[in-house]
């Protein structure tokens, strides 16, 4: 199974964290013979994989041949865009191998190259420094879609922000990223990237746009491991 799309991101003027919040029901207790309502239990935490370590070139792998291998391996390949992105030409090309089958391993180096010209384009600068670029992809939230002994799909829900210092304005994606993966070389490996954009949330137009330097300082914290709910 194979879909092959470049590594998008959408463009907005404005970038804004949305922090959603759980709303919990108590039930009131009524005689002896009372029955208890409770409230609809929230999706159990994405759970992160048991020992996976990274490679020479950064690239996490170690996953189990499950359907909780193949979640995390999809989560891990969504937060990989941005070291992808930041990385050298040699160093990103050897990522992407790592990171994908050996069969979509060369259109997804291309695609990602192209992606990153039409970003620099977009940005309106004749050329961006990796060391310059801001790129992070947060995942939100992700689903098994379909997963056997040789292959998996995954969709995972996140949200983008890229940014180039003293270039227009940081800008934001919320996007569903649809991957395959198959089992190869003793791992799941990416086997096919579709991303398209939404569910995007309202955002406060209330809210000022946010400077580079205040985008890449909070994402100079330590990162979450995980993210659900």
């Amino acid at each position: 199974m194979r879909r092959s799309t470049a590594i998008a991101l959408g463009a907005i003027a404005i970038v804004l964290v949305v922090i959603g919040s759980q709303l919990f029901t108590d039930a009131d207790g009524a005689a002896s013979s009372e029955v208890v309502t409770a409230a609809e239990p929230a999706p159990d935490p994405i759970a992160e994989p048991d020992s996976p370590s990274p490679d020479e070139f950064g690239v996490l792998h170690g996953w189990a041949r499950d359907p909780d291998g193949a979640l995390a391996a999809a989560i891990a390949a969504v937060r990989s865009t941005g070291p992808i992105a930041r990385a050298g030409f040699i160093t990103r090309s050897d990522m992407i191998k790592s990171l994908a089958s050996e069969a979509y391993g060369p259109t997804l180096a291309t695609e990602s190259a192209n992606r990153l010209t039409e970003m620099t384009a977009e940005f309106g600068a004749a050329t961006v420094s990796r060391s310059d670029l801001v790129w992070s992809e947060i995942p939100l939230s992700a689903r098994v879609v379909a997963v056997d002994d040789l292959a998996a799909q995954v969709e995972v829900w996140s949200v983008l922000v890229v940014a180039v210092p003293d270039v227009g304005a940081p800008r934001q994606a919320w996007r569903t990223v649809r991957i395959d993966l198959v089992w190869e070389r003793d791992d799941w490996r990416v086997d096919g990237w579709t991303a398209v954009a939404g569910p995007t949330p309202l955002l406060d137009a209330t809210v000022g746009i946010a400077s580079t330097d205040d985008i890449r300082g909070v994402l100079s914290w330590s990162p979450i491991p995980s993210l659900s709910g």
